[in-house]
Order: structure tokens, then C-alpha cells, then sequence
């Protein structure tokens, strides 16, 4: 009888640990997405500052292209002041020419200045669009991962469910409740629950 009792307290040691390992593996699940989700979030931030910059750059770009313009234009005004023929004294016209060259040299420097920023632009356009590619791939490694997780939950639930059920079951037979309580309380001190 009590050689039952104790093959019975056996069984029940083992579902418990069974039991024991499904909770452990439940609570590890969140960690297999947690790495994902925090990859998608980087990636999210950086997209949102190459954003960002590149508004900034198109505002910096126009400011530049205005200035270009109002470049140009004053040195369509100053060219023709100097081949309208109302000026006819050497020293204007030779200021006139000075003024010209360096409204041109300035406007080189200006579209020096465009160039780059066009180069910048497009190089940040390029990071932005790998950035949206990676961020899909790893939406949809997400979204692959979350569903294998909940799949991976359900299989938990049902094999808890089961082992519950066994467990009651044996509890049932177990009739020394001394014998019980000794291997609870073991069971609480060793597991620390």
C-alpha cells in the first residue's frame, strides 16, 4: 500500500517537472520576438531621422537654389548695364566687370554648393529606401515569429491542460495526505514556489 502511495508521489513528481518546464517555456516566448521588436524599432528611429535629415537637406537645397537665382540674376543686370551701352566711363566699366566676376565666381561656388547637396541627397535617398526594405523583411520575420509564437502557446496551453488533469487525477489516488503534504512542501522549498 504505501509502496503504491510512493510510485503514485513518483508520477506526480514527474508532471509536476513536466508542468514546471511548460511554464518555463510560456515564459520565454515573449524573448524570442523581443530581439525582433527591437530591431524594428531601430530601424524605425533611424528611418524617421534619414527623414528628417533629408527635409532638411530639400529646405537647405531651395535656400540654395534662391540664392543661385538672385546670383544670375544680378549678373544678367550687371552685363547689361555693361553691353547696353548707357555707361561710358573705363573706371564703371571696369568695376561694372569686377562686380561680374565675382557674382560668377560666387555662383560657381553656389552651384558647387547644389551638386553636393543634390550627391547628399540622393546617397540619403538610397540609405532610406535599404532602411524601408530591411524594415519590411524584419515586419515580416515579426509577423512569422509572433504567429509561431502564438501556435507555440496553444501547444503549451493544451500540454499544461493535460498534465493538470493527469495531476488531479493522482491526487485523487494519493489517500496519505501526511505523505501529501511532506512532498508539497519539498516540492515549494526546493522550487521556490
Amino acid at each position: 500500500m504505501i509502496e503504491e502511495q510512493y510510485d503514485m508521489l513518483l508520477e506526480l513528481q514527474k508532471i509536476d517537472i513536466d508542468i514546471d518546464e511548460e511554464e518555463k517555456k510560456k515564459r520565454n516566448l515573449p524573448l524570442t520576438i523581443e530581439g525582433i521588436t527591437k530591431k524594428i524599432q531601430g530601424l524605425k528611429d533611424s528611418l524617421k531621422n534619414k527623414n528628417e535629415n533629408y527635409k532638411n537637406l530639400q529646405v537647405k537645397l531651395k535656400r540654395v537654389e534662391l540664392d543661385l537665382t538672385e546670383k544670375s540674376n544680378k549678373i544678367e543686370k550687371h552685363q547689361e548695364d555693361l553691353y547696353g551701352g548707357k555707361i561710358s566711363d573705363i573706371k564703371e566699366l571696369k568695376q561694372i566687370q569686377k562686380v561680374i566676376a565675382n557674382y560668377k565666381e560666387e555662383k560657381d561656388s553656389i552651384e558647387e554648393d547644389v551638386l553636393d547637396l543634390m550627391e547628399e541627397m540622393e546617397d540619403l535617398n538610397k540609405s532610406i529606401d535599404h532602411l524601408n526594405e530591411d524594415l519590411k523583411v524584419k515586419e515580416k520575420e515579426f509577423k512569422k515569429r509572433k504567429e509561431e509564437m502564438d501556435l507555440a502557446s496553444l501547444i503549451i496551453e493544451k500540454n499544461m491542460n493535460s498534465f493538470n488533469i493527469k495531476r488531479e487525477e493522482i491526487l485523487n489516488k494519493i489517500t496519505d495526505s501526511r505523505l501529501l503534504k511532506e512532498y508539497e512542501h519539498l516540492r515549494k522549498e526546493k522550487s521556490g514556489k
